[in-house]
């Protein structure tokens, strides 16, 4: 596990292996027979602010299960250094920048216009691709100490982060990076 803290805090955490080549084969295998949209957002984007096929995973079978337990796991264990109220995770998200230019702009994952009481707490994302499959496509932080590039392009590294952090993903240069989101939700930020 690796870290970056502030004020003594950690502010991202990730986990290299934290799924099997055969697990990202599997998550591959079972997303790609969902149906696929185009990526959007909740606002606050401007166009042309993200281009991404995604793929809502629900939790709604044996193996689907097993995947949301593992993902509710890990956000779990991020948490410990946080203590934010979580109650839920919702659908997943399976993300793919397929081709040259795909993205995603400076962004954060929380929508502050939402009304039902809840917002995204602690974000996850797995890398299901190895980063030999692909160039450009780096995630990184806006305002924070980067986590260590090679480790987070690993096939199956899992990283959590408090949703309010601002994130994004650059143009795909060539080939395709694949990836599982994910946000625990909890009571509203206060």
């Amino acid at each position: 596990m690796s870290i970056a803290t502030d004020q003594g805090k950690p502010q991202w955490l990730f986990w290299e292996n934290g799924f099997t080549n055969e697990e990202c084969d599997k998550i591959i295998e079972l997303c790609s027979e969902l149906p696929a949209q185009e990526g959007s957002t909740f606002g606050g984007h401007g166009p042309g602010g993200r281009d991404t096929q995604i793929r809502w995973v629900k939790d709604t079978g044996d193996e689907i299960s097993e995947l949301h337990m593992k993902m509710r796991q890990f956000c779990q264990l991020a948490n410990e250094s946080w203590g934010t109220q979580l109650t839920h995770l919702p659908p997943l998200q399976y993300t793919e920048y397929n081709d040259v230019g795909s993205h995603y702009d400076w962004h954060h994952d929380i929508n502050w216009s939402r009304t039902d009481g809840f917002h995204r707490k602690v974000s996850i994302c797995v890398q299901l691709t190895e980063p030999d499959e692909y160039e450009g496509g780096d995630f990184s932080f806006r305002y924070l100490e980067q986590p260590d590039a090679e480790a987070i392009k690993k096939r199956g590294t899992v990283l959590c982060f408090l949703s309010y952090h601002y994130h994004a993903v650059s143009p795909i240069e060539s080939g395709e990076r694949k990836s599982l989101v994910g946000w625990y939700e909890g009571p509203e930020w206060r």
